[in-house]
C-alpha cells in the first residue's frame, strides 16, 4: 500500500508490534531462545497488582507483559535482583515511564548504561 492509501481507522493495526494471537509464554520463550536461555529451566509466576511476573531460573530472567504496569510491579521485579529483564512495549503508558523504569533497574541493580542495554529488553 502507498502512504496515501492509509486512513485513520487503519492506525489501530500498527499500535502493537506483536501479533494479536501471541501469549505471554510465546513472548517469554521467544526471548529465552534469542538470549540462549534453556527452555527447560524452572519457571515460577507471581501476581502483583493484577500483573503476572515470570521468573526463570530463580533470578536469571524476570519478565512481565501486562499493560501499564504499576510501580509495585517494577519494585517486585527489581527486588528479585534479576540478571535479565523482559517487558512488552505496552507495559509502559509513555516513553518517560519506560525511561524511568530503566533508570530504576540501573540504580537498584548497580548497572551502568551498557549493562541496562544488554540486560533489559522490550518486545
Amino acid at each position: 500500500m502507498q502512504p496515501d492509501e492509509y486512513d485513520q481507522q487503519m492506525l489501530d493495526l500498527f499500535v502493537d508490534n506483536i501479533k494479536a494471537d501471541r501469549t505471554d509464554l510465546d513472548l517469554l520463550f521467544g526471548a529465552m531462545l534469542a538470549w540462549g536461555v534453556q527452555l527447560s529451566l524452572p519457571m515460577t509466576t507471581e501476581e502483583v497488582d493484577g500483573c503476572k511476573i515470570y521468573a526463570v531460573d530463580g533470578n536469571g530472567l524476570v519478565a512481565c507483559f501486562a499493560e501499564n504496569i504499576s510501580e509495585n510491579v517494577v519494585q517486585a521485579m527489581a527486588a528479585k535482583q534479576p540478571l535479565r529483564v523482559l517487558f512488552r512495549d505496552s507495559c509502559f503508558d509513555e516513553d518517560k515511564t519506560k525511561i524511568n523504569i530503566f533508570e530504576r533497574f540501573k540504580q537498584q541493580l548497580d548497572w551502568d548504561e551498557k549493562d541496562a542495554i544488554q540486560n533489559i529488553r522490550v518486545v
